[in-house]
């Protein structure tokens, strides 16, 4: 097969949804490979503190515009279009979901359990410096904290 049958079979296997919320990041990283590419919108700063229960949302751009023009949505300071109910949720656009799917594939491509925190670590790593860890620098990164960790507990009961 071509690469352009297999691009073309793939856009018809993806969903195009208008809209869509995940209230875990494992709820989204189940959707991989099964979307079209629009952005992700979350509250960044939400996502930092409790990355794994922040909710994410998917919204079709061409929708967004539909929703701008009949008044159910607004812009934000970054420009980005919010619908009217999640207006004051400080959200903003993430990631594209191809940029999300290729941040996830990078450590899958190692062929190696992946578990939802090296995900956390490897997105973090990409959205800070748009670049990608590979799956032993996540490994390593996770090790290094789990370690800190430890030492921070046992400070703290001693």
């Amino acid at each position: 097969m071509s690469r352009y049958e297999d691009r073309l079979n793939d856009d018809k296997r993806r969903q195009q949804a208008d809209r869509l919320t995940f209230h875990t990041l494992e709820e989204l990283v189940a959707m991989c490979g099964k979307l079209h590419n629009n952005w992700l919108y979350t509250n960044v700063d939400q996502w930092n503190q409790d990355p794994l229960h922040t909710p994410v949302y998917y919204f079709n751009e061409d929708w967004q515009e539909d929703q701008l023009a009949d008044e159910q949505a607004v812009e934000n300071d970054r420009g980005d279009i919010i619908p009217n109910d999640l207006a004051d949720a400080g959200l903003r656009s993430w990631f594209e979901m191809a940029t999300f799917e290729d941040v996830v594939e990078v450590l899958h491509d190692a062929g190696e359990p992946v578990i939802l925190p090296m995900i956390v670590i490897a997105l973090k790593y990409y959205h800070e410096y748009d670049a990608f860890l590979d799956y032993e620098d996540v490994e390593a990164r996770l090790q290094l904290h789990d370690v800190l960790t430890q030492v921070a507990d046992e400070q703290t009961s001693e």
